[in-house]
């Protein structure tokens, strides 16, 4: 049985493929011919991509009839995953691929408009043509999958692969929808300026990959709220999603506004051409500025999905995947703020000597700005219990650790080099420009000892709290001591305790959790939602 649809579904995956590919080339060669006439390699290409066609729709037309005549026999048939797995392959191909098309359409149908470029009707029309074709296969297959999920429903891994091509689907839609909006911002914003960084660059472009990624993101993104939201509220593959999109989201919006905090220090600083980027401001600061813009406002609307899928209950997979992001982003930034903080020092370590310290300093301090930010966004030093437990919590705290000791070990090995190279010297002197290195190696040795010192004590501090073990409320709290930890506690030795009865109104779970994170570790809690007023 396994085989037989593997036969099926394969035969009729790679029918496909060359059918959509004949159809395609066989409409733009004809619209070739009707528009400018034939020639003798118009001939040999419609020969080829004619053979193409009329071998491979029979072929792709029978195997898809008889694994509709089995899906119809057998609910499992029709339920297979492999059966599944063909249709959202071909739905994500044809989706995506129609998408660019279209966006390669709008692009020349707006040219004459936008860029004043001639109107090339030859052009719009075979992208047309694939674009039409591109839709007509993923409507095909995306109607037989939604009546196969009807007549048998969709679970397990039907349901994953249909996540796998909605999201895949939603995540290219969406880049591609900001990725031209921010052009279109940046090349107004230097047309509106009549800066020369615009010449040869095409508003069309990004208007028809607007056009085209909107029109896949807002189309699955519909039919995700609309059908399938309390489905996919709590499956990873929407969480994966979500946090790889923000993530990405966050990345670009933040280098945007280091590069404008660059520029901006560059030029109070008197330095002419920051990164060299020119001495226009405004024109540098187009493309960073519309980075910023386009991709904040993606990473707060993101961000509000997800919370909201938190805030129905998380799933232990999600809860441990929005760790993760947290924990690497952590991590990410404290590295940039780290590399700023060693960069800030050792400048201002080497200014007197050095005449061009205002450019770098720039640069370093916007790292070590941005960074610090992002840092204390995503960090905090004492969570609650099971946050303290995660495995990316320690995985980042190890990583920092370990870090930081290179840091050390690497700073301190310059450090005795460049003095040592000075002992040993025939005619040492103080003014050798190799000695400059000693304050940034200085620079790395301080920094990295802070940031070590500082992990290593929340460390220590996490590794203390796992010692604490939550007791029922009737129960109270039991002390014991390293040296009775091998002897029998009997009810009678159990410390006495209060019980502490606290009404919170007006916060989240994950809000309790934090403001009861300051407790000491032998005690504990235990939290019961209520909706009766107190």
């Amino acid at each position: 049985m396994i085989l037989r649809r593997l036969y099926v579904y394969l035969v009729s995956a790679v029918a496909l493929v060359v059918l959509a590919f004949g159809l395609a080339t066989l409409g733009v060669t004809l619209l070739q011919v009707a528009f400018n006439g034939a020639d003798s390699f118009n001939r040999t290409s419609l020969a080829g991509t004619t053979a193409a066609v009329v071998v491979s729709f029979p072929v792709w037309a029978i195997h898809m009839w008889f694994g509709r005549r089995f899906a119809r026999r057998d609910t499992a048939e029709r339920a297979s995953a492999i059966r599944r797995l063909y249709l959202y392959l071909a739905c994500a191909g044809s989706s995506i691929g129609a998408a660019i098309a279209l966006a390669n359409t709008v692009s020349f149908a707006s040219q004459q408009q936008l860029d004043g470029q001639p109107f090339l009707q030859l052009t719009i029309a075979q992208t047309a043509w694939v674009t039409i074709l591109l839709a007509a296969i993923w409507a095909f297959h995306y109607r037989t999958a939604a009546h196969d999920r009807a007549a048998v429903g969709e679970v397990r891994a039907s349901a994953t692969l249909r996540r796998w091509y909605m999201y895949v689907a939603l995540f290219v839609g969406l880049f591609m929808m900001l990725g031209g909006a921010q052009g279109l911002i940046r090349l107004a914003w230097l047309r509106g300026l009549h800066s020369p960084l615009a010449d040869y660059q095409n508003l069309s472009a990004a208007a028809g990959q607007l056009a085209g990624g909107f029109l896949l993101w807002a189309f699955h993104a519909r039919v995700l709220v609309t059908r399938f939201a309390e489905d996919d509220r709590r499956s990873t593959l929407r969480a994966v999603e979500g946090f790889i999109a923000v993530a990405i989201c966050i990345a670009a919006a933040l280098v945007s506004a280091s590069l404008i905090l660059y520029y901006s220090a560059a030029h109070i600083l008197g330095v002419a051409s920051p990164g060299g980027a020119g001495n226009d401001l405004l024109a540098a600061f187009a493309q960073p500025a519309s980075i910023m813009v386009v991709y904040g406002a993606a990473w707060l609307l993101i961000r509000r999905r997800l919370a909201k899928d938190a805030g129905t209950g998380e799933g232990t997979r999600q809860a441990a995947m929005r760790r993760f992001y947290t924990n690497l982003a952590a991590l990410v930034s404290m590295g940039a703020l780290a590399v700023g903080a060693t960069g800030v020092l050792g400048t201002l370590l080497i200014q007197v000597t050095a005449p061009d310290w205002k450019d770098p300093l720039s640069l370093w301090v916007t790292l070590l700005v941005v960074g610090g930010a992002v840092w204390l966004a995503h960090w905090r030093p004492v969570p609650w219990l099971e946050e303290r437990q995660a495995i990316s919590r320690r995985i980042y705290l190890w990583a920092a650790l370990l870090g930081s000791v290179l840091g050390v070990l690497g700073g301190g090995i310059g450090l005795l080099y460049i003095v040592l190279q000075q002992a040993f010297s025939v005619r040492p002197r103080l003014d050798d420009p190799t000695n400059l290195g000693f304050a940034q190696s200085l620079a790395v040795v301080v920094v990295a000892a802070a940031v070590g010192l500082y992990h290593w004590r929340i460390l220590r501090s996490d590794s203390t709290s796992r010692h604490a073990v939550q007791v029922p409320p009737e129960a109270a709290p039991t002390v014991t001591t390293p040296a009775q930890a091998d002897e029998p506690v009997h009810a009678t030795e159990a410390a006495p305790g209060l019980h502490y009865a606290l009404s919170v109104v007006g916060a989240t779970e994950d809000d309790v959790h934090q403001a009861l994170a300051n407790l000491p570790p032998q005690a504990s809690y235990h939290l019961k939602a209520s909706d009766q007023p107190t």
